[in-house]
């Protein structure tokens, strides 16, 4: 990657950490129940054996309590890789709780850098994401990186995710219950990440994390004051954790305004100059220079 300039963008803050669609980070977190926060979903985790011989329901619930007492002291420890491999592994695993797992091919967890400054959200996988088990991989991916090179970034710079994990069928937007089985997950990404900022790519992608459905995509773009609330840690209730919010429009659509030939009137800017503004203005809140 050719060096970003000083009026572009500043530098990622830390280095890349192998991603966690299907890398292993070097550390090794305890397989017992992990260091969950609020909102973030419980994991099937099955007892120990010895734990599971114990008849007496009480001991066995002190035991688990310590278990997990334990864990969320190690957990401390842990890198944004292995809190997110660990997401990955244990609470996603092969996920079931909602019908799209019947007609997935693949779960789309997440793709890049897991101690990114900038994360992108999307709405759902697509058939391409689908089919590869990677988001934005498809021509909307295409254009997506085109857009990171144009501000001298990479995917791996950046993280990559969408609200769902699973493919709605034939593209239709998502399901309220949906939304409500698989947001957890994402909310323990972006606790895992901590970016500086968010963008979302789409409307309904921007609805779902600013929890402002009664805004269009126009008014969320002009809105300077948007945040995503990622909750609170269990052990500081008071410590709640908001993120600048950026929305602007799903690359798919803008594939759609530029692709079949439409002219744009003269004195307005196309869909891709309005995105490259928004990204901008992303990167600025990154930086410190804008808001």
């Amino acid at each position: 990657m050719a060096p970003a300039s000083p009026s572009v963008v500043a530098a990622p803050r830390r280095a890349a950490a192998p991603e966690s669609r299907g890398e292993t980070s070097s550390a090794s977190p305890s397989t017992a129940e992990p260091p969950l926060r609020a909102a973030e979903p419980e994991p099937p985790v099955a007892e120990p054996e010895a734990e599971a011989r114990v008849s007496d329901p009480a001991q066995r619930d002190r035991a688990a309590k310590a278990r997990s007492s334990a864990l969320r002291e190690e957990a401390k420890t842990w890198t944004a890789a292995t809190k997110l491999e660990f997401l990955r592994r244990r609470n996603v695993g092969d996920c079931q709780r909602c019908p799209l797992a019947r007609t997935r091919n693949h779960i789309v967890f997440g793709v890049g850098n897991a101690e990114a400054d900038l994360m992108f959200i999307g709405e759902a996988p697509g058939a391409d994401e689908d089919r590869q088990g990677e988001p934005f991989v498809g021509r909307a991916g295409q254009l997506l990186n085109r857009w990171l090179e144009q501000l001298q970034l990479r995917r791996e710079d950046v993280y990559i995710a969408n609200v769902l994990k699973c493919r709605p069928p034939g593209n239709r937007d998502p399901r309220p219950e949906e939304v409500d089985k698989c947001s957890p997950f994402l909310q323990a990404q972006i606790r895992a990440i901590e970016p500086k900022v968010i963008v979302a790519l789409g409307r309904h992608a921007g609805m779902l994390l600013s929890r402002r459905e009664d805004m269009t995509l126009r008014a969320m773009r002009s809105t300077s004051r948007l945040s995503y609330d990622a909750g609170a840690p269990k052990d500081d209730p008071s410590a709640r954790i908001k993120i600048p919010l950026v929305v602007t429009y799903h690359p798919a659509y803008v594939l759609r305004q530029e692709g079949d030939g439409r002219r744009v009137p003269d004195g307005r800017a196309s869909p891709t100059e309005l995105v490259m503004k928004d990204l901008e203005r992303a990167l600025a809140i990154v930086r410190g220079t804008g808001g």
